[in-house]
């Protein structure tokens, strides 16, 4: 199948999910449903350019995003916050999430969850957290997020100080 078609079938079923009584769960299992598919990680694994975040997105509208894309060994993000619920699809590898609340002026851990191929992981709109690939291999994901995540406001925090910054793409993607 072509990566459009399988992009264009996964976009259409989230389309329709978010008129469901509880979108985020029905987006969660159609993801999962996706991450099973050999085509879906082909289609992902071209998808490695990412200078800008805007260049994993292959949906958005005022109701949903999608980004895909293959991070490679070693990618991090910082802390970081998204503002919108969110589903975490991995199609190939693992994704190491740290979860952190705020604490006065920074951050505190809270926990951690990894996301191993197939899987999925949801995540609520006021979640706090930072990813890595720590595996010897690319990590193709595909993620959704219940809104315009590049029209909502969004913060980071620094990884060593923990003191938030409003969001900066190039500060909180690792430089490996």
């Amino acid at each position: 199948m072509a990566t459009e078609d399988v992009f264009g079938t996964i976009i259409e079923k989230c389309q329709r999910a978010l008129a469901t009584e509880d979108p985020q769960a029905s987006v969660e299992a159609i993801l999962l449903e996706a991450a099973e598919d050999p085509a879906l990680a082909e289609a992902v694994s071209r998808r490695t350019r990412f200078a800008n975040l805007a260049d994993l997105a292959i949906h958005r509208d005022e109701n949903l995003t999608l980004l895909a894309g293959t991070l490679p060994p070693g990618f991090s993000a910082a802390p970081h916050n998204h503002n919108l619920w969110s589903v975490v699809s991995v199609c190939s590898g693992q994704e190491d999430n740290q979860f952190y609340e705020r604490d006065g002026d920074g951050l505190k851990r809270t926990g951690e969850a990894s996301v191993v191929a197939p899987g999925v992981l949801a995540n609520t709109a006021d979640v706090i957290h930072s990813i890595c690939n720590p595996l010897d291999e690319p990590l193709l994901v595909l993620h959704a997020y219940g809104g315009d995540l590049f029209a909502v406001e969004r913060s980071n925090w620094d990884p060593v100080t923990l003191k938030e910054k409003p969001f900066d793409w190039q500060q909180v993607r690792s430089r490996k």
